[in-house]
């Protein structure tokens, strides 16, 4: 059946027109460029032409990928944001960081660009724009100057802002916030937070944008719509989520699924990475904090700590560092061996890994929900919380808060992980859901591509509920009538009531002769 759907899929996109897509993600995030970048060499692989603006331009791109770089004009995060900087008080300082100081210095950056300056003033025709939605929605002037439908991605599960532009109900009472480390199935308080952060969140991403604004303006010429409006050209928005692995919610057309997009089926590995994956304990554990993180900025406790669990464990820890970065005051554990880069998701598969100890990140996690390996997960910022809160939920993490990290604390979870089986069990098992689906998450989300450009921007996939304002979305302005009639009502009967007890009080009394 698979095969049937690929085969049809490859034959719609065959005798597609070829289209030029302008793809936009000026974010200086490598996680978040790395599904972007799959998406798009996916379509130039279907014959697509398109331009793609960002800050990590591939050496040998494949025909119709055209890089336009930001390379160089902003410091990007690989590799070199430490722990105390990924750290942050409230949830609203996070929220802050996303949508202020990550998300307005690249929008004003890009405007300077001469590169991006002469996409402004091409003649070139578009079929097709594709922005991501994560801090605020400057890229989408372009949009507006081409007159063509938009395409947004995130790389993440669907952002709190996310939702109006296409009508998605976004009903707090179970659906968590981004920003915050609850379960679906929340308590009273956390159901109150939840509804008060959605409610926070949507009102700074809409400031955020109106902080951007004039700067857009000034780019793209004074007729520029508001921001805020531009976003209802969203013809469809894809996520990087799956129910398997998430949650199942409603949704409505425009909300397309594609969790997992950037994952490859696994490669062999190289004769350097299969000697390492070689041991004679009872398996691997690999360590990895994600492209941003350096493990190396741990506090000397914290690193010495984890030293000496996985140093009473018999398993070979294969860490992702550059040991030199090290303090040198640590002792180091023998069974632990580093290595500054690795292939992760081949790493992942491999049948020796037995356990994955990650902060959370959403990529790494689909990767290891893929290979069906548990995770001992380490959240430090953003939406680890969640993903590892959601994984431990469902029995396939155990969580170690950063602030708690200890010898007892590392040991104890990951002997749990490696010697109560329902965790390799639950893994496996969700494994098999995350992968069982019609279509692979590229085809899907180049099906979807090709379906807006074919039906020129697909306004059928609108809910209704994005022509509302926010007062009849919330059905207030029902609710208003509703309590105008009450009040009336009750009005009516007092008056009533205090007439009746006039006439009664008015009315002669008989005497008695």
């Amino acid at each position: 059946m698979k095969l049937l759907v690929v085969f049809l899929v490859t034959l719609l996109t065959k005798y597609a027109e070829n289209a030029n897509i302008l793809v936009l993600q000026i974010l200086t995030t490598k996680s978040h460029h790395v599904m972007f970048e799959r998406i798009v060499r996916g379509l130039a692989e279907r014959g697509h032409q398109v331009d793609f603006v960002n800050h990590f331009p591939l050496k040998d791109p494949p025909p119709g990928y055209n890089d336009i770089s930001l390379k160089g004009t902003l410091e990007t995060f690989v590799n070199n944001l430490t722990v105390d900087a990924a750290q942050f008080t409230t949830h609203k300082d996070a929220l802050d960081f996303i949508l202020n100081e990550v998300g307005i210095k690249p929008c004003k950056t890009a405007f300077q660009n001469d590169k991006v300056k002469n996409l402004r003033n091409t003649t070139k025709i578009y079929d097709l724009i594709i922005t991501e939605i994560f801090s605020n929605d400057c890229m989408l002037g372009f949009a507006h100057l081409f007159d063509v439908p938009v395409i947004s991605i995130t790389s993440s599960v669907n952002l709190p802002w996310g939702s109006d532009r296409f009508g998605l109900p976004d009903n707090p009472s179970y659906i968590p916030n981004y920003f915050m480390e609850y379960s679906p199935k929340m308590t009273l308080s956390e159901r109150f937070w939840n509804t008060v952060y959605l409610a926070v969140s949507k009102i700074m991403h809409y400031k955020s944008n109106i902080d951007v604004y004039e700067a857009s303006k000034d780019f793209f010429g004074p007729d520029l719509p508001s921001l805020n409006d531009l976003t209802y050209r969203t013809a469809l928005v894809f996520v990087n989520s799956h129910f398997s692995a998430n949650q199942a919610r409603p949704t409505v057309p425009g909300f397309i699924e594609i969790g997992g997009v950037h994952i490859n089926d696994p490669k062999p590995l190289d004769e350097y990475f299969q000697k390492l994956l070689e041991t004679d304990t009872e398996g691997i554990i690999y360590l990895s904090m994600g492209s941003m993180i350096k493990t190396e900025s741990f506090s000397i406790q914290k690193i010495q700590g984890m030293f000496d669990a996985f140093a009473e464990l018999p398993y070979k820890v294969i860490w992702k560092a550059d040991v030199d970065q090290f303090p040198k005051e640590v002792k180091f554990a023998k069974n632990i061996h580093f290595v500054k880069w690795m292939p992760q998701l081949d790493i992942l598969c491999s049948s020796n890994v037995k356990l994955f100890v990650s902060h959370g990140g959403l990529m790494g996690s689909q990767e290891a929900v893929h290979c069906g390996v548990p995770i001992l997960g380490i959240p430090l910022f953003a939406d680890q919380e969640l993903n590892i809160q959601q994984a431990e939920k469902v029995g396939q993490a155990i969580k170690v808060d950063y602030n708690e990290i200890s010898k007892e604390k590392i040991l104890n979870a990951a002997k749990e992980l490696l010697y109560n089986q329902k965790y390799q069990q639950n893994a496996k098992k969700f494994s098999v859901l995350f992968k069982d689906r019609p279509m692979s998450a590229l085809d899907t989300a180049i099906y979807w591509t090709e379906y807006v450009i074919r039906h020129k921007g697909a306004p059928h996939l609108k809910s209704q509920a994005t022509e509302l304002s926010w007062y009849q979305y919330y059905l207030l302005d029902v609710a208003l009538i509703f309590l105008s009639i009450l009040f009336i009502t009750i009005y009516v009967l007092v008056m009533f009531a205090k007439l009746l007890l006039i006439l009664v009080a008015s009315k002669p009394k008989n005497k008695k002769d």
